[in-house]
C-alpha cells in the first residue's frame, strides 16, 4: 500500500447543553424519534453513539438501535481514488456557504492519492491483508492535513510533558509489552475482520457518523463538564420559552452567581471560550457553532401570545448579545414543543444540525487509512468490555502488522483527533489511562458528584455529612460512591480515576490526610461573613489593597482550578468548626505562624486576591505580594495551555478597605495618574501606594500627567498586563 491512501472523515458531534428541566433528554429523544413519555432528568453525561449518521448529499438521518460505521466503504474509497471522486462528484454542496472551498479539498486530495491503484479487484478486499501494511511515516504531519499540535482546538487536552513527542520507537520491554497486552483483543488478520462484518461489499453513500451527548443541567455539573466540551462540535443550546435570556443586575456575591447557568448568556459565554480563534473571519462565525432552541412553545397555545414572546425573547438576545462577539456562534434558532410538534418540526432541526456541521473547518478532513484501522481494533476491545486501556497498551494494538503506527509522535497524533471527535478521552500527561468509552468516565464523576445517593447502603455516614457540609471527602467514602452506584465497573481503577479528577481539579489531595477537597461541593458563604469570622475588618487586621483580574466572562469552574492550586500549595485557613474554604472564596495561611494569610475571592467576573495580617512585628508585605502576584500569573497561564479556552481579562486594583467588585481602578491608569478619585470613599488614593504592594519589580515612579505626550502612550507599561487566554 503506498503511503497516500487516506479517507475523507465526515462526523457530527453535538452537545445539548442548558439548565435543568428545559427539556434537553426530550428533545434528543425526539431527534432520534424515540417515545418520550418515561423521561427522566439526565444524571451527569449521557453519551448516544451509533444511533445515527447523516448521508452527506441530502443531510437525511438513518436512525436504529445499531448503526453501521461504514468501514468497509470508507476503507474501499481510501484505496480507490476513482471511487472517491464519483462520490464527490454526486454531492451536491453550496460550496460558497463552506468556509473551506471542495477545490482546496480536492488539491490536497490529489496529492494524497495520486500514486495510488485506479482500481482493485473486490476479491483483493477480502484476501490481502499485506495490502494494508503501511510504511512507517506515513503519519507525518504533512500527508494526514492535520496539525502537528492537533490539540489546540480542543478544551480539555492537558498540557503534554516536554518528552511525550519524541521521535524515537518505542523500546519496551518484550515480557512487559506480553504481559500488558495479554488481555487485549488482537485478531491475526485485521482486515479480514473488517470486511466479515458484512456480506455487501459494494461502495455505499457517504455519511457522517452522529453522536449526542446530553449534559445535566444541574450547576453540580459544571466542574466535570470541562473533561468533555470540545471546539469540535455543533452546541444546541436549550431554553424553556418561558425564561429570561439573562437576569440582569445578577449580585456580585457568590452565592447568587452559583445561579447564573440558568440563563441562556451563561452557555453563549462558556462555548465562546472554545472558539478555535480568536478573530471571527469577516461576515462568518465563528467555531464552535450554537443552534439556539427554545422548548415549551405548547405553553403558547394562541398564535398572537406566541408571537409576543418570540418578538420579547428577540429582543433580549439582542440586547444581551447584540454587540458582543459571542454572538457570532449563533447560525439558528427554533421554537418547537417536545409534546405537541410533529415529525416534520424536528426534521428541520436535524437537516440544520446537518447544514450547520458541514460549514465547521473540521468537516471532510483527510485522514489515514491505517486509522481506520486502529478504530476497528479499538472497537473490537470495547466491545469486549475494555474501557480503559494504558499507553503500553495502546501503542501494542497500534504496531499490529495492519497498521504498523511504530512512532510515538504519530500515534499521539492519532490519539488527539480521536479525543476531538470524541471517541476517546485522552489526557497527554496521564498517559497510564486512555478512556476508551467516554460515558464510563462520565459514570465514575457522576458517582461523586450526583446528589441522587442512597444513604441507606452507606457506611461511613459521618463522611457523607462532612462532604455535604464542607466539601471534604475521604478515601473510604470515594470508594463507597464508586460501589454504591456502579458496582464494580470501577474496581481496580481506583488511582487511575483519582489521577484524572486530580489534573481536572475535580478533587485536591490535602496533605498529610486521607481527606480530599471537591472545590464545587465546598459550602456558599459571602465575604462579609468571612471578615467577621477572622476579624478582617478589625483594627488589628493590616491589609494590603486589593490585586483584581476583571474578566470578560468568568466560569464557575475557573476558581475551582485557583482553589484548587492553594490548596496545594498553602495550608487552608481554620476556622471554627473546619477550614475556610468556601464556593467563591476562601482563606490561607501564607507564613507558618497563621498570622499572615491571603484572601481568594471571586464575583460574577472579578478574581480578586487581599494579603492580611495581624502580626504586630509585620515589616511590610512587598515580598509576599510580589510572589503571589508571579505564582498567579503563571497559574493562569497555565490553565490557559490546559483546557485550550480563550479567555480576556485586564489587570485591576482596590484600595486595601473598598469592596474588590466595584468602582475598581484600571492598571492602565494608575501608571498614568499619581492620583485617583475612590468612588466608594469619596476621596483621593495614591496611585503608588495601591500599585507598589504588588507590582514591586515593575512599578516605576508615576509621571506627572500634565507632562505627558501623545506618543508617550504607546510606552505604557500598563499594556503587558492585559492578558488573552
Amino acid at each position: 500500500m503506498q503511503t497516500s491512501e487516506t479517507e475523507n472523515r465526515y462526523f457530527v458531534r453535538t452537545m445539548i447543553v442548558g439548565k435543568e428541566t428545559v427539556g434537553k433528554t426530550c428533545l434528543l429523544k425526539r431527534l432520534l424519534k424515540e417515545d418520550i413519555s418515561d423521561v427522566t432528568s439526565t444524571d451527569g453525561v449521557d453519551i448516544v453513539v451509533r444511533r445515527c449518521k447523516i448521508n452527506i448529499e441530502d443531510g437525511k438521518w438513518i436512525i436504529g438501535k445499531e448503526i453501521d460505521d461504514d468501514k468497509v466503504s470508507r476503507i474501499k474509497r481510501a484505496l480507490d481514488p476513482n471511487a472517491k471522486k464519483r462520490v464527490t462528484q454526486n454531492m451536491q454542496v453550496d460550496e460558497k456557504n463552506l468556509k473551506r472551498s471542495e477545490d482546496d479539498e480536492m488539491s490536497t486530495h490529489q496529492k494524497y492519492t495520486s500514486d495510488t491503484k485506479d482500481s482493485l479487484d473486490k476479491s483483493d478486499y477480502k484476501n490481502e491483508s499485506a495490502i494494508l501494511a503501511m510504511s512507517e511515516d506515513l503519519t507525518t504531519d504533512s500527508k494526514v492535513n492535520l496539525d502537528q499540535n492537533g490539540d489546540t482546538n480542543e478544551s480539555s487536552s492537558l498540557v503534554m510533558p516536554a518528552d511525550s513527542t519524541s521521535d524515537a520507537k518505542f523500546n519496551q520491554d518484550n515480557n512487559e509489552e506480553k504481559k500488558e497486552s495479554s488481555s487485549l483483543v488482537m485478531p491475526d488478520d485485521l482486515v479480514s475482520n473488517v470486511f466479515s462484518k458484512t456480506a455487501d461489499n459494494t461502495l455505499s453513500n457517504l455519511y457522517a457518523l452522529c453522536e449526542l451527548w446530553d449534559f445535566a443541567g444541574q450547576k453540580e455539573f459544571y466542574a466535570t463538564h470541562q473533561a468533555f466540551l470540545t471546539s469540535s462540535a455543533v452546541y444546541l443550546v436549550v431554553a424553556d420559552m418561558k425564561d429570561d435570556i439573562s437576569k440582569q443586575g445578577l449580585s456580585q456575591c457568590f452565592a447568587d452567581f452559583q445561579h447564573i447557568g440558568e440563563y441562556v448568556d451563561f452557555w453563549f459565554d462558556s462555548i465562546h471560550c472554545h472558539r478555535t480563534t480568536k478573530e471571527r473571519p469577516m461576515y462568518g462565525h465563528f467555531d464552535p457553532p450554537i443552534i439556539l432552541v427554545f422548548t415549551g412553545k405548547d405553553k403558547y397555545k394562541n398564535e398572537a401570545d406566541f408571537m409576543k414572546r418570540e418578538k420579547e425573547l428577540n429582543g433580549q438576545l439582542d440586547q444581551v448579545l447584540g454587540f458582543r462577539s459571542k454572538y457570532h456562534h449563533l447560525h439558528n434558532k427554533f421554537y418547537l414543543s417536545n409534546i405537541d410538534d410533529s415529525d416534520e418540526e424536528f426534521e428541520k432541526l436535524r437537516y440544520a444540525i446537518y447544514e450547520t456541521a458541514r460549514k465547521m473547518g473540521n468537516w471532510g478532513k483527510a485522514f489515514p487509512l491505517k486509522w481506520i484501522l486502529l478504530e476497528h481494533l479499538i472497537e473490537i476491545n470495547k466491545n469486549n468490555g475494555k474501557n480503559f486501556i494504558n499507553f503500553t497498551e495502546m501503542s501494542n494494538l497500534a504496531k499490529h502488522p495492519d497498521i504498523n503506527i511504530l512512532e510515538k509522535k504519530d500515534l499521539l497524533l492519532f490519539l488527539r483527533f480521536q479525543h476531538n471527535v470524541g471517541n476517546i478521552i485522552f489526557f497527554e500527561n496521564i498517559l497510564d489511562l486512555i478512556i476508551l468509552r467516554p460515558q464510563w468516565l462520565a459514570d465514575a464523576f457522576r458517582c461523586l458528584v450526583s446528589d441522587r445517593v442512597d444513604n441507606r447502603r452507606l457506611h461511613h455516614l459521618e463522611d457523607l455529612t462532612l462532604f455535604k457540609h464542607q466539601g471534604k471527602i475521604s478515601d473510604s467514602l470515594i470508594k463507597e460512591l464508586f460501589e454504591s452506584k456502579d458496582g464494580s465497573q470501577f474496581s481496580g481503577q481506583k488511582n487511575n480515576l483519582y489521577k484524572v479528577m486530580e489534573k481536572l481539579d475535580i478533587i485536591v489531595k490535602i496533605e498529610n490526610s486521607s481527606y480530599y477537597m471537591m472545590p464545587s461541593a465546598m459550602p456558599s458563604s459571602t465575604f462579609d461573613v468571612v471578615c467577621e469570622k477572622f476579624g478582617i475588618l478589625t483594627q488589628n487586621c493590616k491589609r494590603t489593597s486589593w490585586l483584581c483580574f476583571k474578566f470578560e466572562f468568568l466560569p464557575p469552574s475557573f476558581f475551582n482550578h485557583i482553589s484548587a492550586w492553594f490548596i496545594r500549595t498553602y495550608n487552608p485557613s481554620k476556622v471554627e468548626g473546619g477550614i475556610a474554604l468556601y464556593r467563591g472564596i476562601c482563606m490561607f495561611d501564607i507564613d507558618r505562624s497563621g498570622g499572615t494569610k491571603i484572601l481568594v475571592t471571586m464575583s460574577t467576573d472579578t478574581i480578586a486576591f487581599q494579603i492580611v495580617t495581624f502580626s504586630e512585628h509585620h515589616a511590610g508585605f512587598g515580598s509576599a505580594c510580589s510572589k503571589i502576584y508571579i505564582e498567579v500569573s503563571r497559574l493562569f497561564e497555565d490553565i490557559k495551555q490546559r483546557y485550550r479556552v480563550i479567555m480576556s481579562f485586564k489587570l485591576h486594583f482596590k484600595c486595601s478597605d473598598g469592596y474588590y467588585f466595584q468602582d475598581i481602578f484600571e492598571y492602565e491608569k494608575l501608571t498614568v495618574e499619581k492620583e485617583c478619585f475612590c468612588i466608594q470613599h469619596k476621596q483621593m488614593h495614591r496611585s503608588d501606594q495601591i500599585i507598589s504592594p504588588w507590582m514591586n519589580n515593575e512599578v516605576k515612579e508615576i509621571p506627572d500627567r500634565t507632562k505627558i505626550n501623545t506618543t508617550q502612550d504607546d510606552k505604557n507599561p500598563g499594556s503587558k498586563n492585559i492578558f488573552s487566554f
